[in-house]
């Protein structure tokens, strides 16, 4: 009595671990993704239907594996992080259906990111960073795999709002549309953005914060169209939002000495922002120059493009 006691005992204490430590939740169609503490030990039972098969003999397998259990229904046990890509068949060994069974370590702040590398173009703690061009509701994110995680691919992007996104072909970004967008409009939502990158069974997500998209236009390189002399003059990116006298920029001039990057802050001759104009006489003497032009949105607190760089050699004049 004793020991049926004990037994009886153990078992609601593993029963109450284990539902600490591992949930099964559906992530999308034939995808279940075990959730567990990898700081313990977990075995999971996981439920697998193969579909609408009640009068048919059903066999599954596991990859190459067959496995033992039979029929519509049958549960498999997920031991630690070891998932499996499950597949039903008929008696004749015709596919039927297949279920791709996840894992992931439950999220907490100590947990190991292993797929991203954190950004370094920014103080915040982010592993994505999402640019637009425009207001046409077009925006793009990209990553950096880490050197272990090369071959960690996307399995699922959740995304809020009208918003449709594709992978690019190299597996480092991808490419996403509001289909409701209107550049005119002003926005009411903040978009909200989830991926979702599988090596082998392993699950991790990467959450980035929501976000409008005037918080991450950045305008392309400026042209520069023509230059006389110590004047430079130039016009809007070909991709921004038109017309301009609604989507205004401004601009920033910065002249530094000669083979000098546009970054430097050792080496600046002149620095001028909130420039509204697109033509620029730099008064100097300077024989040798770089000019520096950026843009940014004249109306929001956005990010600057990238410098575009023009080199001046000014010849020395005859006497």
């Amino acid at each position: 009595m004793y020991m049926l006691l004990l037994n009886v005992l153990y078992l609601i204490l593993h029963m109450a671990s284990s539902s600490r430590h591992e949930t099964v939740v559906t992530l999308m169609p034939n995808v279940l993704v075990v959730k567990v503490d990898r700081k313990v030990f977990t075995e999971t039972q996981v439920p697998l239907r193969c579909g609408d098969y009640q009068d048919t003999e059903v066999i599954w397998r596991n990859g190459e594996e067959h496995l033992e259990n039979k029929g519509n229904q049958i549960n498999v046990e997920v031991v630690e992080m070891m998932g499996g890509n499950y597949s039903c068949h008929n008696a004749a060994g015709d596919y039927l259906n297949h279920t791709l069974v996840l894992v992931q370590d439950i999220p907490s702040p100590n947990r190991t990111r292993r797929v991203l590398e954190k950004s370094h173009d920014t103080d915040k703690d982010e592993y994505i960073r999402c640019l637009a061009k425009n207001y046409s509701g077009i925006f793009h994110c990209s990553w950096k795999k880490t050197e272990y995680r090369m071959s960690a691919a996307v399995v699922f992007v959740q995304v809020g709002r009208t918003i449709s996104c594709s992978v690019d072909s190299d597996g480092e970004g991808l490419t996403c549309q509001d289909r409701d967008s209107c550049p005119f409009a002003e926005e009411l939502s903040r978009i909200k953005l989830t991926v979702y990158f599988r090596t082998n069974y392993l699950l991790e997500d990467y959450t980035i914060t929501p976000f409008y998209i005037r918080e991450i236009v950045k305008p392309d390189k400026i042209d520069i169209t023509k230059v006389e002399g110590n004047t430079f003059q130039w016009r809007y990116p070909a991709t921004w939002s038109r017309p301009c006298p609604y989507f205004p920029l401004t601009f920033r001039v910065k002249v530094v000495q000669h083979e000098a990057s546009c970054d430097s802050k050792e080496k600046v001759l002149i620095s001028e922002t909130n420039i509204n104009a697109t033509e620029f006489t730099v008064r100097s003497s300077y024989k040798k120059y770089c000019f520096c032009l950026g843009a940014k949105d004249d109306l929001v607190d956005s990010q600057w493009s990238q410098w575009t760089r023009h080199e001046v050699k000014n010849k020395p004049k005859k006497h």
